[in-house]
């Protein structure tokens, strides 16, 4: 296994969250799958001056990729289809130091939340930004991205793992022992019938793939990021299109589009073929 220490910018140095004085590298565990990911697509983004935390916001076939820039307090929609950035929602004012955020799924009553690094609590809107409520943070102010997956929401937890909550119900944490350095993105999708998870780290650059199926978290692997990056931060999954988006540092913030397969190795089961059955 290799092991590299290497330094890393004093924390909050690029306005992204990031705390790490120093990562770890190793070379990810195998899981019980293996697992390809290829970028399909990537844009500069110019419209904002960061894409932190992403989700998606799905309105029959209309794919709109969400993003925080705590720099200009707002989270931002981009059409990966015109390559554009659109509308923005404006952040509370005490949500200085937003990073991820999580849409519920329903945009006939949709709602958002979002968290906040030097903040231990989450913030709530249904009416798009014109006024917000808060939530006790299961993740403190150690919280990045987010994502829903229908029925729970999903958090990262530092370099700990994530947790899995419901506002003011209950919250149950799951350690990540395969994960090295602090977490940044997370996103959720369906697989063989369970929740499929997949998180990325500020650091070091790999996509680590999990399966939940309602009582016990299964580590399925991990592949390198698909492309070089110097930071790697935001993950959504796209249902309509069936990929991943992540966002990440390269000479500037950038979003791309990646393709994925899991290949269990028992079922022999292509990630190409799971779609299929839904």
């Amino acid at each position: 296994m290799l092991l590299l220490l290497v330094s890393v910018a004093f924390a909050f140095a690029n306005n992204d969250g990031c705390t790490e004085t120093g990562v770890l590298f190793t070379s990810p565990p195998p899981g019980e799958a293996v697992i390809t990911a290829t970028l399909i697509d990537s844009w500069s983004v110019t419209w904002a001056q960061q894409a932190l935390g992403l989700d998606c916001f799905e309105d029959g076939a209309t794919t709109y990729v969400l993003h925080s820039s705590n720099s200009d307090h707002y989270v931002q929609a981009f059409d990966p289809v015109s390559g554009t950035g659109m509308g923005t929602m404006n952040l509370d004012p005490a949500n200085g130091s937003c990073f991820g955020v999580a849409f519920n799924n329903d945009p006939d009553s949709d709602s958002y939340l979002t968290d906040d690094w030097s903040d231990t609590v989450l913030y709530f809107t249904t009416n798009f930004g014109s006024s917000w409520s808060t939530y006790p943070n299961p993740a403190g102010n150690a919280g990045r991205g987010m994502d829903f997956d229908g029925v729970d929401y999903w958090i990262t937890n530092s370099s700990t793992g994530i947790y899995r909550f419901q506002p003011t119900v209950g919250q149950e944490a799951f350690t990540l022992g395969e994960v090295p350095s602090q977490l940044s993105g997370l996103c959720v999708f369906p697989f063989m019938g369970d929740v499929g998870i997949c998180v990325t780290t500020y650091n070091t650059h790999n996509l680590y793939f999990y399966q939940y199926d309602g009582s016990t978290m299964t580590y399925l692997g991990s592949v390198a990021c698909p492309a070089a990056c110097s930071s790697s931060y935001g993950l959504c999954y796209s249902d309509n299109r069936g990929t991943i988006f992540w966002s990440y540092n390269s000479g500037g913030y950038t979003i791309g589009e990646v393709e994925f397969d899991i290949d269990v190795a028992l079922e022999r089961s292509t990630w190409g073929e799971i779609k299929a059955n839904f």
